[in-house]
């Protein structure tokens, strides 16, 4: 009885201490931190400086309306042939609201029939839901941007959608209403196409040109064939006038096919050189890079005159004038990752051949840890560009087999890391 009860109390006492190991592993790895990664990924970083300057355009002014109340033929940023018609001239202003009341309807129509006709097509029902989400979201996010650009075409498009998804979901009765619908729109088109009084005159466009229906005063202030002798003073002294909106005018014509952006940038080594294409980024009535080539830059006192050319996106600026620019002097192209992924190790190098023996100096070494299976191992990297969210980086030796390489998945919050160690 004693041997048993001996053998029963080691068991018991080997089983409690088991007991207390898991119980002591289970609360320290309770307390330890755990494991944060995510994906680092490629990652083209612009590089520039910013600008402040003003668009220069060859521009003739269409005659005033004279007191007339004018309907635009073209639109903004449209082309015009010479002798086309450009406006219209109306004595009544209840005439203006009749001709915007039919170009709504004949948009209505056009967009009506056509979701009528495509209803052949309307494919699944669930690729429908897809697009009729996608196009809210992109209506979505150009408000959300002020970027009223395509913001007509984007809610039309929505607007043919929803026809579309009511003809998969089966409603047999949207075909009917859709025709009725188009039927009805017709017939008041017709009506306010029959009480449509005359047109008192019609402006004709006197050269082929891109039309704008804004005349800002800029016209007549700056113009190409003043750029050769325009220097960063004068320049700067242009920009500080505020020319009062000419309001008489029914618009203009830009005529030449090539417009300039005239820059001040700050400082004088600026690193741009004359006949290189630089991408300049935009804002305001229109959003995104062009490329422009650099015509001129002359460096006078603390500041840089830089003259940009363009042949495109003239249809698209129309409404720009005085802008403030990044000017992308050169591209990055490397691995972004967050500022906490990255480690800075310190070892001791020894110096060059002739230095005292043994004598050393401390380098520092920047890493990123990434976790492959799992076991962590660092990867030495070069910065190229800092930002106050993240690095970019790439590798020291960009042809090793042991390299960081986009979409690896790096580790941002393990103190305690070094080479092959098992972190998961």
């Amino acid at each position: 009885m004693r041997e048993s009860t001996l053998a029963t109390k080691v068991m018991i006492a080997i089983l409690c201490l088991g007991v207390a190991v898991y119980l002591a592993v289970y609360f320290v790895r309770g307390w330890e931190e755990p494991l944060v990664t995510t994906r680092a990924y490629a990652y083209t970083q612009d590089v520039g400086m910013e600008a402040s300057g003003i668009l220069v355009r060859d521009e003739m002014i269409l005659p005033d309306a004279g007191g007339s109340y004018v309907d635009h033929i073209l639109g903004e940023g449209e082309k015009a042939s010479a002798g086309q018609a450009a406006a219209l001239l109306y004595t009544d202003s209840a005439v203006l609201t009749t001709r915007q009341s039919i170009r709504t309807l004949t948009a209505e129509i056009e967009q009506l029939q056509y979701a009528l006709d495509d209803r052949t097509q309307t494919g699944d029902a669930s690729r429908l839901d897809s697009q009729v989400l996608a196009s809210i979201t992109a209506l979505r996010s150009l408000t959300a941007q002020g970027d009223l650009t395509t913001l007509e075409d984007c809610a039309l498009n929505l607007r043919t959608m929803v026809f579309k998804r009511d003809f998969a979901y089966g409603d047999g009765s949207a075909a009917g209403q859709l025709s009725q619908l188009i039927q009805s729109k017709q017939e008041q088109l017709a009506q306010l196409n029959a009480s449509l009084n005359q047109v008192a005159q019609v402006v004709y466009a006197p050269a082929a040109g891109v039309f704008s229906g804004t005349v800002d005063g800029w016209e007549g202030l700056i113009t190409p064939d003043k750029l050769d002798e325009l220097t960063a003073q004068s320049l700067s002294a242009l920009l500080s006038q505020t020319p009062a909106p000419v309001s008489g005018p029914v618009g203009k014509l830009i005529t030449g096919s090539t417009w300039y952006f005239a820059a001040l940038l700050p400082g004088t080594d600026t690193g741009l050189q004359s006949g290189k294409t630089y991408s300049l980024t935009f804002s305001g009535d229109y959003y995104g890079q062009i490329p422009m080539e650099l015509e001129r830059v002359s460096l006078e006192g603390e500041q840089t005159l830089a003259i940009f050319s363009c042949r495109t996106h003239l249809s698209d600026t129309t409404l720009l004038r005085v802008q403030t620019v990044d000017v992308v002097i050169h591209h990055l192209e490397g691995i972004r990752i967050p500022r906490k992924a990255l480690r800075v190790e310190t070892v001791e190098e020894p110096l060059e051949s002739g230095d005292p023996e043994g004598a050393a100096r401390q380098v520092n070494r920047y890493k990123v840890y990434t976790v492959e299976r799992s076991q962590s191992w660092g990867r030495e990297v070069d910065i190229l560009y800092t930002d106050e969210n993240f690095y970019l980086v790439r590798p020291v030796d960009p042809s090793a087999a042991k390299r960081l390489r986009a979409g690896d998945e790096v580790i941002l919050n393990s103190s305690d890391i070094y080479d092959g160690k098992v972190v998961r």
